[in-house]
């Protein structure tokens, strides 16, 4: 199995992306273009903490994210509903397990702090478009860090419709600034192929 330089502070990515458990009810595929700065430790971009291009395939709580490192190499971060291990492919078929680590995709976009905790806190602010979708805005604060990208406080815009997570804004444990921002969302059918985990066996 071929490890990546560029995999050694994968840990750090498990604290931040450690996902809350999707709150909205029924099926949700599609995929996405976005700007985050949530893959920083993976791909080691410059300057530190900029965002960069990713594309996002998902399919209810399965999940496919490609990206490059900052030599314009290709990965894939892909974790497969269910699984307790995500994987990161490189091109050239080699693979780094992920243990335990989740991705947030959506909250209910009525209700977000529902299932966050009794003392979670969510105040709906505002209301309008994201990535041509209907959206409303949640400013969050809550106890434990389960919010987009485990952390306790900040804002999101969820689509209204299938509580997809558009927009986030908030900041790490250590005052990092955190973004996620969908550029456009197409849903719909998603192949099997797209989140199987890596046959290690070939």
């Amino acid at each position: 199995m071929q490890r990546f330089p560029l995999l050694a502070s994968v840990a750090l990515l498990c604290q931040a992306i450690v996902g809350a458990a999707c709150a909205a009810d029924g099926a949700l595929s599609g995929v996405a273009q976005v700007m985050t700065n949530q893959l920083g430790s993976l791909s080691r971009i410059q300057p530190r903490g900029a965002s960069q291009r990713v594309t996002v395939y998902f399919r209810d709580d399965a999940l496919r994210i490609q990206f490059k490192d900052a030599s314009g190499t290709p990965y894939a971060l892909i974790l497969a509903k269910d699984a307790p291990t995500g994987w990161i492919v490189g091109q050239q078929g080699g693979a780094m397990p992920v243990p335990g680590m989740r991705w947030p995709l959506r909250f209910d976009p009525e209700h977000p702090c529902a299932d966050l905790g009794i003392f979670a806190d969510c105040r709906r602010s505002d209301s309008g478009l994201r990535a041509g979708r209907p959206a409303v805005q949640w400013r969050y604060r809550l106890v434990n860090p389960g919010g987009p990208g485990m952390t306790r406080q900040g804002t999101m815009w969820l689509d209204r419709e299938t509580g997809l997570v558009l927009t986030y804004r908030s900041k790490t444990g250590l005052e990092q600034p955190q973004q996620w921002d969908i550029q456009r969302v197409e849903y719909g059918p998603q192949a099997d192929a797209l989140f199987q985990p890596p046959d290690l066996a070939h």
